[in-house]
């Protein structure tokens, strides 16, 4: 008798522990599940786009960041795969260009535009932050690459908290 007393009470203690662990919140974000984004805008002549701003928009957040001299911007706390909505305003506040980045986890870091404007973002697991060009197009498209001739150095700040 004392037996199955025991036994129970080590069930009833193993489904409430199994119902804690249940409604234990999921575990926060950090900075390893976030990815930086340093970005060059040009025109298709390459004349840089200073003095815009970029927004990032993701369904949960939205970033401001203001392009510099050079054509650069740079953001953080971008999520590495998902979609985000990229806009580019002049420095009126019109939209300049928006185009839809799906980002997403591979073996090489690449990044493409396909024919519907849509860009293609692959980071591998171990790259915490990519270089990209977005251009903009005569007709107000967006089109992204890779930024080939620059390297974000590790541990740069990043001025600008994205979405």
């Amino acid at each position: 008798m004392r037996i199955q007393k025991v036994g129970i009470a080590l069930l009833l203690l193993l489904l409430l522990s199994g119902c804690a662990s249940m409604s234990a919140a999921p575990p926060e974000k950090t900075e390893e599940d976030e990815l930086s984004i340093a970005a060059l805008f040009q025109t298709e002549n390459g004349d840089t786009l200073n003095g815009s701003a970029a927004c990032f928009t993701t369904e949960a957040n939205s970033g401001h960041c203001q392009v510099d001299s050079e054509g650069v911007a740079s953001v953080s706390g971008l999520p590495r795969s998902g979609e985000l909505l990229l806009t580019l305003f002049d420095p009126q506040q019109e939209v300049q260009g928006a185009m839809t980045l799906f980002f997403d986890q591979g073996a090489v870091i690449d990044a493409t535009t396909d024919q519907d404007g849509v860009g293609h973002i692959t980071v591998r697991n171990d790259t915490s932050e990519v270089a990209l060009i977005f251009i903009l197009t005569e007709d107000g498209t967006l089109q992204c690459t890779l930024w080939l001739e620059r390297t974000v150095p590790p541990n740069t700040d990043h001025p600008q908290k994205g979405a």
